[in-house]
């Protein structure tokens, strides 16, 4: 019988909130910036661009969903890599991002119609992707544009490529 209760004992242990009772504010790690700084992109994010990313999603090793992003922009041009990387406020190195065209990087024309909602967003301007290496395994696809109100807007999206 106590081999019973101290396995029960250990059952109610294991099934605990790991977290209970923890009340220390979580850290500024990269991952809590990152966070943050998302929150930062969808500020002022045409609806648009809101109802197209709706159940679309990045095919790669791990299918993540794309979201819609706005950012402050000083000019009308599109950003160089070092800009962009200031604007978005990702940790990287401008080595690590490289300019795409949008159709060398939807050979497929699968993403048509997100290239479209971030065209028409940008009220014809035009279209770039950024992808910025992360790590060896991970990169972000940034599908973007600007806008006569003096943003940049579009989507962005996480991959895994090994």
């Amino acid at each position: 019988m106590a081999d019973d209760d101290a396995y029960a004992a250990f059952l109610d242990k294991a099934n605990q909130d790991p977290s209970a009772g923890n009340n220390k504010p979580a850290s500024s790690s990269g991952a809590a910036a990152a966070a943050s700084s998302t929150k930062n992109h969808q500020q002022n994010v045409p609806k648009s661009l809101v109802a197209a990313t709706q159940d679309q999603f990045y095919i790669s090793e791990s299918d993540e969903p794309f979201e819609a992003v706005a950012l402050p922009l000083e000019g009308d041009s599109l950003p160089d890599e070092d800009t962009f990387l200031k604007l978005t406020g990702l940790p990287y190195a401008p080595a690590s991002v490289s300019i795409l065209d949008p159709y060398d990087w939807d050979t497929r024309g699968q993403y048509k119609a997100l290239l479209d909602a971030v065209r028409t967003a940008g009220q014809g301007n035009d279209v770039r992707v950024y992808r910025v290496q992360q790590d060896s395994t991970r990169a972000q696809y940034w599908l973007v544009t600007t806008t006569n109100g003096g943003q940049l807007v579009g989507v962005k999206a996480k991959s895994v490529e090994s």
